[in-house]
């Protein structure tokens, strides 16, 4: 046999294919899981602990830069407030203020701040939780559709096979007188 009809016969085998179906259908599920956790679950989780975004959920790990980078955008807000003040007074409209004072995860990676990102690692978790309940409710369901054989009957022991082979011998001979 050659080389590729040795690799025929093993990618065409049950087992092969069984599997690269296994991991293509894993990876569709996987996907539907994680948009299940982000975009269904954290949403609202997020609002009942009081608004908060998991995804932002970050701890900067360079202090000093995520302080002045918080600087700068408070500086930016002070300077966009004493513009609105002076655009005021003389009768124009306002600017609009940069968003939000503290950095977000967006900003400081920017900026090049190295950060935690434990609000990404919860949604993995999270995720894992759900793919692996997932998985569980599939296997015990195939368990159960699976029809239960029963195991043939195990074979007579050795001594069970002596008394038998003794009944037989007694059998066979002649009765005596």
């Amino acid at each position: 046999m050659g080389f590729l009809a040795d690799f025929k016969k093993f990618a065409l085998r049950g087992n092969v294919v069984d599997l690269a179906v296994g991991v293509i259908i894993g990876a569709s599920f996987g996907t539907i899981t994680k948009s299940m956790v982000d975009d269904m679950l954290m949403p609202p989780l997020g609002l009942l602990i009081g608004r908060v975004d998991f995804k932002e959920q970050f701890l900067a790990l360079d202090r000093d830069a995520y302080e002045r980078l918080s600087g700068e955008l408070n500086a930016a807000r002070a300077a966009a407030e004493g513009e609105n003040r002076t655009r005021a007074a003389a009768g124009q409209p306002p600017v609009p203020l940069p968003p939000a004072v503290a950095p977000t995860l967006e900003q400081a990676r920017e900026k090049g701040i190295p950060t935690l990102r434990y609000g990404v690692f919860v949604n993995a978790c999270l995720n894992f939780v759900f793919i692996a309940f997932a998985v569980f409710l599939l296997v015990t369901g195939m368990t159960k559709l699976q029809k239960r054989e029963a195991p043939p009957p195990p074979g007579p022991t050795p001594t069970e096979r002596l008394l038998t082979e003794i009944r037989d011998a007694l059998q066979s001979r002649p009765a005596s007188r």
